[in-house]
Order: C-alpha cells, then structure tokens, then sequence
C-alpha cells in the first residue's frame, strides 16, 4: 500500500544525511512526492495524509516525542507556576474521543 511507501521513505530520510539535508527544503507536499519519486518512491499527497494519520495513532509515539521536547525546553525545576513552562501531556492525540 502507497501509505507504507511514505513510512519507508521517512525511515530511509532519516538514515541518509543527503535526502535528510533535500526534505529540509520541502515546502510542500507535492515537492515532498517529487523527491521520493526521484527516490524510487511512489506515493501521493493523500498517502501523505494517511501516514501521518497512521503514525498519529500509534500508541506512545507522540507521548515519548512530547516527553524528549518538554525535557529540552522545560525549566530546570518543578516549582514554576502552571501558566509558565510546559505543561504535562498525555501523548493522547486525541484526549476527548
């Protein structure tokens, strides 16, 4: 399935310093299809969609990205007030549903 493609791509990106440096320049999807076509490839911007709507629902995958970023950008300490800093988050992409 053309959803796979895009996954696979974004994994191999992530390896390859070079296609890492290409999607940096990436302004938007239909730059971002060309590429991985150049690439071997094939996928549209609504596989796009669907993959990152895939890897949104995988369990704990944006709550161990929400935890890297609130490490790095979070105070030093535990006592600063609720509306300074950053805020505890669930990893719950969709915390009513």
């Amino acid at each position: 399935m053309a959803k796979e493609k895009v996954i696979e791509f974004l994994g191999e990106a992530a390896k390859n310093e070079d296609l890492k440096e290409k999607l940096q320049t990436i302004k938007n999807q239909d730059e971002l299809t060309s590429l991985a076509k150049e690439k071997g490839f094939e996928f549209s911007s609504e596989n796009v969609d669907e993959a990152l709507e895939e890897l949104k629902q995988k369990p704990g995958f944006f709550g161990k990205l929400a935890e890297a970023i609130a490490e790095a950008f979070s105070p030093p300490h535990d006592n600063v007030p609720p509306s300074i800093g950053s805020q505890p988050y669930s990893g719950d992409a969709n915390p009513n549903s």
